[in-house]
């Protein structure tokens, strides 16, 4: 497989559709003006949303796993999408999270016929988060990431240096790596993201309560995704004031 540059796109299949008007404007704007935002996975898997994994509490979620909009996001460590759209999932949960509108999770789908060390990256972030927790997993995510950024690929061989700078120790790091401890666990992230229709990375599924999931593809900017937000937290508001007939 090659290396393309996909559609940011909404999925267009009937299941995962929202009914009504909900968040149409946002995706939309997301559809029309931001293109070539993903990396892509040739072919194609007949898609089921409904074979999405719950979110459990071994997921890695910034913000409240009950909020009203829960992001799960599909990721390549490697991908200049995924650095991008990193820092916009920052940038939103810093704004929102707090208040408990919206939670971020975080998964992982390594290419590694286009990144050839995405899915030792993966592991490697998994081994951070069973030694140091939930936030030294997006903090080593960050230090990959600024340290090659945008088509630029980290070498492992920088681990240890990272790893330390973290303040964890390098030897119990590089235990549970070579252990392939997490080979399993990024196995069935990535697995999940291929049966639920993913395309390329990143690949998001939009959870808004009371509404049928949505999927992006690609890297969608701040502003996009806030109007997005803000219109999904606006409905959910609405419904919840409704009185029940």
């Amino acid at each position: 497989m090659n290396e393309t540059d996909g559609v940011v796109m909404v999925k267009k299949r009937e299941a995962w559709l929202i009914p009504g008007a909900i968040l149409a404007a946002g995706l939309v704007l997301a559809v029309g003006i931001y293109l070539d935002r993903s990396h892509k996975v040739e072919g194609s898997v007949k898609a089921d949303i409904t074979l999405l994994h719950p979110v459990t509490v071994n997921d890695h979620i910034v913000g409240n796993p009950s909020a009203p909009v829960i992001f799960v996001e599909y990721a390549d460590i490697d991908s200049s999408y995924s650095k991008s759209f990193q820092q916009t999932m920052e940038q939103l949960t810093a704004a929102y999270a707090s208040g408990g509108q919206i939670a971020w999770v975080y998964r992982h789908m390594p290419l590694i016929d286009q990144h050839l060390h995405a899915a030792e990256h993966a592991e490697a972030a998994e081994c951070i988060a069973s030694l140091g927790g939930q936030n030294i997993f997006f903090r080593f995510i960050d230090a990959l990431n600024s340290t090659a950024p945008g088509e630029l690929q980290f070498d492992p061989d920088n681990y240890d240096s990272v790893v330390s700078s973290l303040g964890i120790l390098p030897e119990s790091f590089n235990a549970c790596l070579s252990a392939h401890s997490f080979q399993n666990k990024v196995g069935s992230d990535f697995q999940n993201a291929i049966a639920i229709g993913a395309g390329g990375s990143p690949f998001t599924v939009l959870l808004v309560k009371g509404q049928q999931p949505v999927t992006i593809d690609g890297a969608i900017p701040y502003d996009a995704l806030k109007k997005i937000v803000d219109t999904a937290i606006a409905q959910v508001l609405a419904a919840s004031s409704t009185p029940a007939k």
